[in-house]
């Protein structure tokens, strides 16, 4: 289906809110950890959605979407990171905070570089058939492609 104008910007506008959303959640829990062992358990998980969803939107809406999220995401970081009214942080300088908006920053580029033939709907390969004829099996010779199927001997 061939994409029109309004529908390839309402499209970007959702994966705006999608990087929001994204942003959102993945500020608010990138400091969880299984507090037994100090695994940083919530970094990994949203940084998992953050490539999760970059590829959504890449797959979606193509570059347009990608940059829509791309534009949220960083919205609602660099938004929450700053210090709140009562002097708190959600985004300390420390490393998993760097860890969460710069590896997000990474993962974002990632997916907007992703190649094109893992969103298209065509097939990678296109078959040309000269008849009507079903196609004969391929019969595995050792001679050159040159010669006819199921024969040996050169090309000659």
């Amino acid at each position: 289906m061939k994409k029109t104008g309004t529908r390839r910007l309402t499209h970007a506008l959702l994966c705006v809110l999608l990087g929001l959303v994204v942003g959102v959640v993945g500020t608010v829990m990138h400091r969880v950890v299984v507090t037994d062992h100090l695994l940083p358990v919530g970094v990994v998980v949203a940084l998992l959605a953050v490539l999760a969803a970059g590829t959504l939107a890449r797959a979606w809406a193509g570059y347009a979407g990608v940059v829509g999220f791309a534009i949220g995401w960083v919205v609602a970081v660099q938004v929450l990171s700053m210090r709140g009214p009562g002097g708190d942080l959600l985004v300390p300088n420390q490393t998993v905070g760097l860890v969460w908006v710069y590896g997000g920053m990474l993962l974002v580029a990632a997916a907007a570089f992703l190649p094109a033939s893992w969103f298209s709907d065509r097939p990678v390969r296109a078959v040309a058939r000269t008849s009507d004829e079903s196609p004969q099996p391929q019969i595995a010779t050792g001679s050159s492609p040159g010669t006819p199927t199921g024969h040996f001997g050169t090309d000659a």
